[in-house]
């Protein structure tokens, strides 16, 4: 196999890992949650 056509296969197959990456989190997002931080009353003081 001439070098320049593995070459183009490793860059195709990395790119089809990274397509298939973004795709599966475009698809199934993580759970959203909701982040409650208490403020002190010195950072709430102007």
């Amino acid at each position: 196999m001439p070098d320049s056509l593995r070459f183009l296969i490793i860059l195709i197959l990395i790119g089809g890992l990274g397509y298939g990456s973004v795709w599966a989190l475009a698809h199934f997002p993580p759970p959203q949650a909701e982040i409650v931080k208490p403020l002190s009353s010195e950072r709430l003081k102007p």
